[in-house]
């Protein structure tokens, strides 16, 4: 077997270069001057570090500590809103039906009384005008011969009265004659008849008697008697005749003459009744139809005047000096068809735009029902825009509605707010409808009481606890009875004294130490009225102004949210007081 031997690879070292003693204790000297620069710097680090974080925390426990003290502030109720005009000019189209908007003033535009607002589109109008007008000539023809068949027809009836008033008179007259001349005169006739026929027989009777005394004493002959004789008869019967007539004349022929000459008075009469109502009848007849005629003329006038009176409106024009507001309603945002805007169709009276006088502005804000009792008319208030950044504006209460406004009711059933308006005392031509402004209504003034941030009020089971002592260490919950209250600080009625030092913020450890509601007593509460008139939400161990526990809370007793930036804030607000 063979057996082979490896060597194993050489390994190189280097030796240090020599150098000289002096060097070598030079080294050494620096090396122990770095270590002890080093460990000293680093002890100084950890001083200065130690000392920083004290004076930190210092720092922080004066930030939050409050000593208890006494105050004068205003209670201010800061309320958001928005700008509107003190008066303001609707102007609406009174075009009937639906009109397009064919031309439009931009909005914005500070306009002087009779400047053009809008034109809306006529055309329609125009037919109508024209048509009407055409319907006018035709009621105004037909009215004026309406009247001249008229003025004809009274001028018949007249005739036709006159020749019925003619024929009864004559008839009249005949029926006079007649009694008068013609019957008297028969009469008489017929009367002179009978005594003519009575002589003639006398004197027939004598000749006669004569003759037979002659014809015996034969002086005559016989045929002279005979003819007395005949003459006798003859004489007889005329008077008989004469008689007869008056009788009939009498009896029969006058009754039916006096009759017949009375039945044609009466006939006269009659007919000069009928011309007359007929001759009426047809007057009132044509006479209604004359009114009819009028009536339609005075009716075509009236809708033509109406038609011009809608031509003239499809332009409008300014009234009174304004800022031009289109009115674009909440609903008409969403809904392009719908906007103000040339093209689109408005109806009558629909409001197109309003003028606002912005000389007066007011702020139109809501105040919750739990607050309405601070609030009274005149009261002043300070007030910002935010399209202003550095303005202020004071102005005053000038309107509260009588009953709350329900319209956001669908939202929210229990809320209800009223409108109330604040009027600003300067005039600003910068200041806008429609721009937000804030409002801090000054509802009350405290002067030197005891006060203590909102910030350091917690709640729980109904009632106000602070947290008094210098830091979370030393500090124990105490029960306060609270006052009037503003966005930053509320009153203390008891409780504390002043010089006390209360806590503004503390850990969720030290809030477990607020008392514990009563066995059956649940935590979470309404709020309460506070002695001062401040509202507090009786809630389970929440700071003051946030509900059940909230840490935070943004708003103070009163209900007021809390300005921002103030400690405290960024947690809901307080429940609404019922």
């Amino acid at each position: 077997m063979t057996t082979t031997t490896s060597n194993p690879p050489s390994v190189v070292v280097s030796s240090p270069v020599r150098t000289p003693a002096v060097n070598r204790v030079q080294r050494l000297a620096g090396g122990r001057t770095f270590i002890w620069v080093a460990g000293f710097l680093s002890f100084g680090a950890v001083a200065w570090l130690g000392t920083s974080w004290l004076r930190t925390e210092r720092k922080a426990d004066a930030i939050s500590v409050f000593t208890v003290s006494r105050r004068s502030f205003p209670v201010i109720l800061p309320e958001k809103g928005e700008l509107k005009a003190g008066k303001s000019v609707d102007i609406k189209s009174e075009v009937e039906g639906r009109s397009r908007i064919i031309w439009l003033i931009a909005e914005g535009t500070e306009v002087q009384e009779g400047d053009l607002l809008v034109k809306l589109a006529s055309d329609e109008i125009e037919e109508k005008v024209r048509n009407q007008t055409i319907q006018e000539a035709n009621a105004t023809a037909a009215l004026e011969a309406a009247e001249r068949e008229f003025e004809i027809l009274r001028d018949q009836n007249g005739s036709d009265i006159r020749k019925a008033e003619l024929q009864l008179s004559n008839a009249q007259i005949d029926l006079q004659k007649y009694m008068k001349g013609d019957w008297e005169q028969a009469q008489l006739a017929a009367d002179l008849d009978v005594k003519k026929a009575e002589k003639v027989l006398d004197r027939a009777k004598s000749d006669y008697a004569d003759s037979l005394d002659l014809y015996e004493k034969k002086f005559i002959p016989k045929g002279q008697k005979l003819e007395d004789e005949m003459k006798l008869m003859e004489a007889e019967i005329g008077l008989q005749k004469a008689r007869l007539a008056l009788d009939v004349l009498e009896k029969y022929t006058h009754p039916k003459d006096k009759r017949q000459r009375e039945s044609d008075v009466a006939e006269a009469e009659k007919e000069l009744d009928r011309v007359r109502n007929g001759a009426s009848a047809k007057e009132a007849k044509q006479a209604a139809e004359l009114d009819a005629r009028r009536a339609s003329l005075d009716l075509t006038r009236q809708q033509l005047a109406k038609y011009r009176d809608q031509q003239s409106k499809t332009e409008i024009k300014a009234p009174a000096p304004g800022l031009v507001v289109y009115e674009n309603s909440e609903g008409r945002r969403w809904d392009a068809s719908r906007q103000i805007a040339e093209g689109n169709e408005v109806f009558e009276r629909q409001t197109i735009i309003r003028l606002p006088d912005t000389s007066v502005m007011v702020v139109k804000v809501r105040i919750h029902e739990a607050k309405t009792d601070k609030i009274k008319p005149n009261q002043p208030a300070r007030i910002t825009v935010e399209a202003l950044p550095g303005r202020n504006f004071t102005g005053k209460i000038t309107k509260i509605a009588p009953l709350a406004d329900s319209s956001n009711q669908w939202l929210n059933p229990d809320l209800k707010e009223y409108e109330t308006e604040i009027t600003i005392d300067q005039s600003d031509p910068n200041l806008k409808p429609g721009v937000t402004a804030q409002a801090e209504i000054i509802a009350d003034e405290v002067q030197d009481e005891l006060a203590i941030p909102t910030q350091s009020v917690f709640m729980k089971a109904g009632k106000a606890y602070v947290f008094r002592g210098r830091s979370e260490r030393d500090a124990e919950p105490v029960e306060v009875t609270l006052g009037i209250s503003s966005a930053e600080y509320v009153t203390v009625k008891s409780g504390l004294n002043e010089g006390d030092k209360v806590l503004l913020a503390v850990s969720d450890d030290l809030k477990r130490k607020l008392p514990e509601p009563p066995p059956g007593e649940s935590a979470e509460a309404p709020l309460v009225v506070t002695d001062g008139g401040g509202l507090a939400p009786r809630g389970g161990g929440g700071r003051m102004g946030a509900p059940g526990g909230a840490p935070g809370g943004n708003r103070p007793p009163g209900g007021a949210p809390r300005p921002s930036g103030s400690p405290g804030g960024g947690g809901r607000g307080p429940r609404r007081a019922p």
